[in-house]
């Protein structure tokens, strides 16, 4: 079963690593060719590094688990965060070290978007995203040997926008619902996953030189409707982050 983690894990992994690599060779063609003031006024075009601070419940909706069998949690998570124009990736992780006493978490999630532009104004950009994400989550109670594990792949839509307040100051919000399937380890289907996220971030534009200060909120929502209902769970988040823009 490790083996079985490991390799997904590193599947996974590896492939955010790789749909990175354009990005990452977009924002140094940008950095070179564009002057640094019009780069600055480029709505939608901001890249973030951040951490943020998670806190979660996991609980069990199903019916057929006992009381002491079940993966449910309410603790603190750290999250760390690469959000850029079409990749968002993250890892999530929990134990001890966040004060869980009982479990230990780990969430690795990739989202490739492509960001269709519905009004466009020069302070003001209103956007319906189109969106396939990807996700790895696992949730261990230390004193049990079961486990909840689910590989995921869902699609989603929904609004986003892009507010420049200022010359120092802009605002990135979306709202997305997203549904697709889940896999339990070792199966080729598992069941089904409903997910609802969102997010808030504001920007201080030049804080740290030509870098930006953002400050974001985010909203998280994941429903698993699972094959035998053992791994129907609930999840529900909110998380808060600082991170640098560039």
């Amino acid at each position: 079963m490790k083996h079985t983690y490991n390799y997904t894990a590193f599947i996974l992994l590896l492939t955010f690593i790789i749909l990175t690599i354009p990005s990452i060779v977009t924002a140094q063609m940008f950095s070179i060719d564009e002057p640094q003031e019009q780069r600055q006024q480029r709505l939608g075009s901001m890249t973030v590094v951040g951490i943020s601070w998670e806190m979660a419940d996991f609980e069990y909706s199903g019916d057929s688990q006992e009381d002491f069998q079940r993966l449910n949690f309410s603790d603190s998570l750290v999250r760390f965060r690469l959000n850029s124009p079409g990749l968002d990736i993250s890892l999530g992780m929990g134990g001890a070290f966040t004060g869980m006493d009982d479990h230990s978490y780990l969430n690795v999630t990739g989202r490739i978007f492509n960001n269709i532009t519905i009004l466009r104004r020069e302070s003001f950009l209103l956007i319906l995203p189109v969106q396939l994400t990807t996700d790895l989550k696992r949730v261990r109670l230390n004193d049990l040997d079961t486990d909840f594990q689910q590989s995921s792949l869902t699609f989603g839509s929904g609004l986003a926008t892009d507010l420049k307040l200022s010359d120092r100051f802009s605002l990135k919000a979306h709202a997305t619902p997203n549904y697709g399937f889940s896999f339990s380890q070792g199966s080729f289907f598992g069941g089904t996953l409903f997910r609802f996220d969102g997010r808030g971030m504001l920007f201080i534009h030049d804080l740290f030189g030509s870098r930006s200060l953002a400050i974001g909120y985010d909203f998280d929502y994941r429903s698993y409707n699972i094959d035998g209902d053992i791994f129907d769970y609930d999840y529900t988040s909110h998380s808060l982050t600082l991170g640098i823009g560039f």
